[in-house]
């Protein structure tokens, strides 16, 4: 990542201990199964593209709002670049924490907009467009697809999401067993069937993360 895409940590801790856990990720990525299918073939009961079926995660009430909700950047085929999105900051912070970050690595782009085939030097306009309530993300333009051995890389932190998983009014150890089933899912588009990506899920600072080889809608759920 580039020293002019990092934010300010200022001593920040919370920031210092995010871009040592994007460290992990950057590895973690790396060692994914580049022959690995871009989704495993789990369609929801009979609610098939339906949000409530799906038990998306939702922001809890308590958390701060993003800093935005659509962000647009340009992406090389020959460089790599990153995107970050943050909660506003807390009184006395002076970054808020990181949501969402996205990764597109060298050589990572296949196709841009349409399926339109890239060379070396070619660049995308990629925008991201995230939903404020639920935890899910709409990448444009449509027909976009990387590369199977340098894949796209899409973590998502739920550390602010509504810990009440299963919408019963109370937060306890069944909340902490769903939690276990947290991954992302991805549809190309509505009413397309949702579909579980082969994403990792760590629990204790409650990153969920994994490759993402075409654009889609994601959503993190269990």
């Amino acid at each position: 990542m580039n020293d002019d895409m990092r934010p300010n940590m200022g001593g920040d801790v919370v920031t210092r201990r995010f871009w040592l856990t994007v460290a992990a990720l950057c590895v973690l990525a790396g060692c994914q199964d580049a022959a690995a299918p871009v989704m495993e073939q789990t369609i929801v009961g009979d609610v098939v593209g339906s949000i409530e079926g799906l038990h998306i995660l939702t922001q809890a009430p308590t958390a701060p709002a993003l800093e935005t909700y659509q962000v647009s950047f340009w992406a090389r085929k020959d460089r790599a670049s990153t995107v970050l999105v943050n909660y506003q900051p807390a009184a006395g912070e002076s970054v808020g924490h990181p949501f969402l970050w996205f990764n597109v690595p060298k050589d990572g782009l296949r196709t841009g907009g349409a399926g339109v085939h890239l060379h070396h030097r070619d660049s995308v306009l990629i925008t991201l467009t995230i939903d404020p309530v639920n935890l899910t993300v709409d990448f444009e333009p449509s027909g976009v697809r990387f590369s199977g051995k340098h894949p796209a890389t899409l973590a998502v932190w739920y550390g602010n999401a509504n810990p009440d998983l299963n919408g019963d009014g109370v937060v306890d150890g069944i909340d902490a067993d769903l939690a276990e089933q947290i991954a992302i899912w991805g549809r190309p588009a509505k009413p397309a069937p949702w579909m579980k990506t082969m994403s990792k899920t760590l629990t204790g600072p409650q990153w969920v993360f994994g490759p993402i080889r075409h654009f889609s809608q994601y959503a993190v759920s269990w």
